[in-house]
């Protein structure tokens, strides 16, 4: 009896151990809302018939964002993905004109991501976003002028994620990065003397979201083990 007591013992915890949330083959979807918060530079060129000047102002931005996710289980410990997110940026109303501007930004990213713990319930991932970033600014004016380019967004994070099933939430803390290169106006005579040589920013993130684990891990059942 003792002995098939061991036996059913070692079964069970094999199981357990083999029953992970992420495993190689997994394919995991994911949406996210969230919130980022930046120091920003913003460098402008300023054209007149004398002389140009460079300016350069530091300021703070904030926005919340939502997003939806997928990666792949290329090993039991590394996933790779993809990941698309609208960032709507807080403004305030012109004192004057009462004018409210609108900003929003649009990232299309590669994910890569390391899982170092994995259990059935609980899956710890770190990773990195690299990509692309649209901008758009609208300020709402009488002229309609419109603000827009391109640029690059990079994010390093922690997302630990919890299981019930295949179904989950998980938590997300990263350190966003985003740069756009000349942008541009669709008023002639504004380029003609303002050229919007940079706007990048460096911040904190903060996110929550749901996940859910599609494909069975053909390589979670138990063998037998052989000396």
């Amino acid at each position: 009896m003792k002995k098939s007591h061991l036996i059913v013992l070692f079964i069970i915890v094999s199981i357990a151990l083999n029953a992970q949330s992420f495993y190689k083959g997994a394919l995991v979807t994911e949406l996210n809302t969230g919130f980022e918060i930046y120091n920003t530079v913003l460098k402008v060129k300023i054209k007149d018939p004398n002389r140009t000047r460079d300016t350069s102002y530091n300021d703070k931005a904030g926005n919340t964002n939502f997003g939806l996710a997928a990666e792949y289980g290329l090993h039991k410990r590394f996933g790779v993905g993809l990941r698309y997110k609208n960032n709507k940026y807080f403004t305030s109303r012109d004192e004057v004109t009462h004018n409210k501007p609108e900003v929003r930004t649009n990232d299309i990213v590669v994910l890569l991501n390391y899982h170092p713990v994995v259990t059935k319930h609980f899956d710890l991932v770190l990773g990195a976003d690299v990509g692309y970033s649209t901008f758009k600014y609208k300020a709402n004016d009488s002229l309609n002028l419109v603000l827009s380019g391109g640029g690059s967004y990079i994010s390093l994070y922690a997302n630990p994620r919890i299981y019930f099933g295949k179904f989950g939430i998980n938590f997300k803390i990263y350190a966003p990065f985003t740069n756009y290169n000349k942008l541009t106006t669709n008023n002639e005579d504004f380029n003609k003397y303002i050229a919007i040589t940079k706007w990048k920013g460096q911040g904190f993130g903060m996110g929550f979201g749901i996940q859910y684990c599609f494909l069975d891990n053909k390589g979670g059942s138990t063998k037998p083990m052989h000396n």
